[in-house]
């Protein structure tokens, strides 16, 4: 596995013609006959959709297809735009060094529901992701029980949002340096979820996410029964290879274990 982080060749391409703007990754040397694992990539907040493609060669060349998405909401840092978020729906509570884009009122936020039905923000992203993923499922070859989320920091809070609430839809949750979103019924599908498998990995030394406050999110989905593997890292909130090289090895394991198409 550590051979193919380092001998084949990627490649990747942004396209705005899906629901969310995106990135993709194709492995090095990609088989159009073989069904390749599909990673929805959820990048962290003031970051965007290429974060976790440009992370991809360090987790494998060429095992996945990766689909990193957009957030949908502009992030500012003293008064410059730095990036996206997924919405305040999955922020850090008392995080002030960033903002989003203005606020609207229930009034108005309630009227563009109500004409709009996908101006909703859960809506938005539940829609837009499976849009997202039909699109690069015409253009290659994906193996339909193979999809996972993959999220870092604020991505890894939309990724539990999306992976509890529609647990036949993907195979797993990959929660880097994350959090469950705040609001949200975690355990509402619990029976659909016993089997559902999720690995949350977390830099010890975070200071924006505190491990403890990690260690609690695995101990309350464990509590309803659901399958949390958690392994903690010597590092901060930043990707770290080894962090990378052990969710390859549980992205694999996840994937040998289901049949073949």
């Amino acid at each position: 596995m550590a051979q193919d982080r380092t001998d084949a060749q990627d490649f990747s391409a942004t396209s705005r013609t899906a629901a969310f703007v995106d990135s993709h990754f194709v492995p090095g040397q990609y088989e159009p006959n073989y069904a390749y694992p599909l990673l929805v990539l959820l990048h962290g907040r003031g970051a965007d959709e290429d974060q976790l493609v440009r992370a991809m060669p360090a987790l494998s060349r060429r095992n996945y297809v990766g689909l990193g998405l957009r957030g949908p909401v502009p992030v500012f840092k003293h008064e410059r735009q730095v990036g996206y978020s997924w919405g305040q729906e999955f922020e850090i509570p008392a995080r002030s060094s960033f903002r989003s884009a203005p606020v609207l009122g229930e009034a108005e936020r309630l009227r563009r529901i109500l004409l709009d039905p996908e101006m909703d923000p859960m809506m938005r992203l539940e829609d837009g992701v499976f849009r997202s993923i039909r699109e690069i499922r015409s253009l290659l070859h994906v193996h339909s029980e193979r999809i996972f989320l993959v999220g870092h920091g604020e991505g890894a809070a939309a990724a539990y949002r999306l992976g509890l609430s529609f647990p036949d839809r993907f195979a797993g949750i990959v929660a880097i340096n994350g959090w469950l979103p705040t609001n949200f019924r975690a355990l509402a599908r619990y029976q659909a979820c016993r089997d559902f498998p999720i690995l949350v990995v977390h830099g010890a030394w975070n200071t924006r996410v505190p491990i403890g406050h990690a260690r609690r999110d695995v101990a309350t989905l464990r509590a309803g029964g659901l399958r949390v593997a958690f392994q903690s890292y010597p590092c901060n909130h930043r990707l770290n290879p080894d962090m990378l090289a052990d969710v390859d090895t549980w992205l694999m394991n996840r994937c040998t274990t289901q049949p073949a198409v």
